[in-house]
């Protein structure tokens, strides 16, 4: 009897001092990132803390799991380890399979490949798109519209390690299409969209033209309406893709092109880059005036004018002039 009581104070010691240290907190000068892969055993994962300086004793651990029942029900995946976090902390994440989120930004103004080709880039991501990206992903959202450019929300995004691209573009696609349907029942009356996919084509051009975006509705609006050739410079260099060299040259806006406004009348076939909710509300409830024409102040603002007489002074003073 003296010798179990003896066995217990000594056990129960032990389990103390365990226990006091595993739930110390990590000495971390910055988070880490482990990855627990599938079929790790937990001596595995013991030596892979050990590696990473987040442990001293693998045995205690192994012991500590397999007492406790831990060693099955590890989940694999990513786990991120802050300096928050302690042994007990960690077990914890490893059982509830609180994997790590990364996130990745969707950037409004950029094209449809120049998307793909940013998340092709990132670490964790299973790039399943195959050589036509376009087929699969129309395939995959099942896509009404005639263009994949715009369709997905410019919003930032959270994903797995595992997680595919064409599962960050389908959820993108979601939720524009959420946000899109509501803005369209509540447009303004009178506006000279045949469809969603024209009103999304105005928005993309005002995203690409200023920070006035209501203003700049207005004014294409009211050349759509005067059966007047938008004009607008981002639909040019999207005409010219890789062929744009930085700078607009006088043959560029009479390139032949359907997305160059400068030659053809309306509305090009479809949006030219990824566009924000600020810009599809702007082109749904644009700002009415007497504007025909803007031009840049160079310092982010644009020069609003009603005639041509005074666009061409106002070109003249904040373009040829400089």
């Amino acid at each position: 009897m003296k010798l179990f009581k003896l066995s217990l104070i000594i056990f129960l010691g032990l389990f103390g001092i365990l226990f006091i240290n595993f739930d110390s907190k990590f000495n971390l000068e910055e988070d880490l990132v482990i990855d627990i892969k599938k079929g790790m055993s937990m001596h595995d994962i013991s030596n892979l803390l050990k590696s990473n300086n987040l442990l001293y004793s693998t045995f205690l651990l192994n012991q500590y799991s397999k007492f406790l029942g831990k060693s099955t029900q590890i989940k694999t995946g990513e786990y991120q380890v802050t300096k928050n976090d302690s042994i007990l902390k960690l077990m914890d994440k490893l059982s509830k399979g609180e994997v790590y989120y990364r996130s990745v930004r969707f950037k409004e103004g950029i094209t449809f490949y120049e998307l793909i080709e940013e998340l092709s880039k990132l670490e964790g991501i299973v790039n399943d798109l195959g050589s036509n990206p376009r087929l699969l992903i129309k395939e995959l959202t099942g896509s009404k519209y005639s263009t994949l450019e715009g369709i997905f929300s410019p919003d930032t995004f959270f994903y797995k390690k595992g997680d595919s691209i064409s599962n960050l573009l389908i959820r993108a696609y979601e939720q524009q299409e959420k946000e899109l349907n509501v803005l369209w029942k509540n447009r303004m009356l009178g506006l000279p969209y045949k469809s969603i996919e024209q009103a999304l084509t105005m928005a993309s051009i005002i995203e690409k033209e200023g920070i006035e975006k209501k203003r700049i509705a207005g004014v294409f609006i009211n050349r759509l309406n005067a059966k007047m050739r938008l004009q607008s410079d981002p639909t040019v260099i999207y005409s010219l893709g890789n062929n744009f060299d930085g700078n607009i040259k006088k043959n560029d806006l009479a390139f032949k092109h359907p997305y160059n406004t400068y030659v053809i009348k309306g509305l090009p076939p479809g949006p030219i880059s990824l566009v924000t909710l600020d810009s599809i509300k702007a082109a749904l409830q644009p700002e009415l005036s007497n504007y025909f024409y803007f031009v840049s102040r160079g310092d982010g603002t644009h020069q609003f004018s009603a005639t041509l007489e005074e666009h061409n002074q106002a070109v003249r003073q904040y373009q040829l002039l400089k």
